[in-house]
């Protein structure tokens, strides 16, 4: 007899053990503590809306085209005035503001200097060295530097030989891309 008493009350304590051990394995499930759920739970539970919209589509990072929005532009000159024959060197800083990455073509045609005294159109840099494009990638606020030198001569499309003279007057640069137009920049010539 006494043995069939320890047999129920080993029976029992297992029984006791194995629902404390299912039942704190069922709260640990419902707190998303266990990480291993088994197969057939992942099987037999289908997804709900809530849970497949919890995590949102990773936004798009592949640039895009520069637009005004994105970037500004400004030109400065190395000094305010020039001797005939000196030559003047332009800085032109294009710096990304927008919040996705974008692309922009900065090569001497797409962003063209432009010097101009009154309505006379005195030089371009897309006239006779219009070089490559200059593809540029921007993004978080960094910035793309480069120089435009130009010898106070005077220039037209395709180059033609023996163009006048510039004189000494006041002078004005400016900086065109398809879609902006950097503020003037005036020195002098003489």
């Amino acid at each position: 007899m006494l043995v069939v008493r320890w047999l129920l009350v080993l029976t029992v304590l297992a029984v006791v053990v194995v629902g404390l051990v299912l039942g704190v394995r069922a709260i640990a499930n419902a707190l998303g503590g266990d990480d291993e759920a088994s197969p057939e739970a992942e099987q037999s539970a289908p997804a709900t809306d809530a849970e497949t919209s919890e995590e949102p589509e990773p936004e798009s990072t592949e640039p895009v085209e520069c637009t005004p929005a994105d970037v500004t532009v400004a030109l400065t000159a190395d000094a305010p005035a020039y001797a005939l024959g000196q030559t003047a060197v332009f800085t032109l800083s294009i710096t990304h503001v927008g919040t996705v990455p974008c692309t922009m073509d900065a090569g001497r045609t797409a962003a063209e200097l432009v010097i101009s005294s009154g309505a006379d159109r005195i030089w371009s840099s897309a006239d006779c060295e219009p070089g490559d494009p200059r593809l540029l990638l921007l993004d978080g606020g960094n910035s793309d530097v480069s120089t435009i030198e130009w010898a106070t001569n005077r220039s037209a499309p395709e180059c033609p030989a023996d163009l006048p003279q510039i004189g000494a007057g006041t002078y004005q640069a400016v900086v065109t891309t398809p879609e902006i137009t950097t503020e003037p920049v005036v020195f002098s010539v003489g």
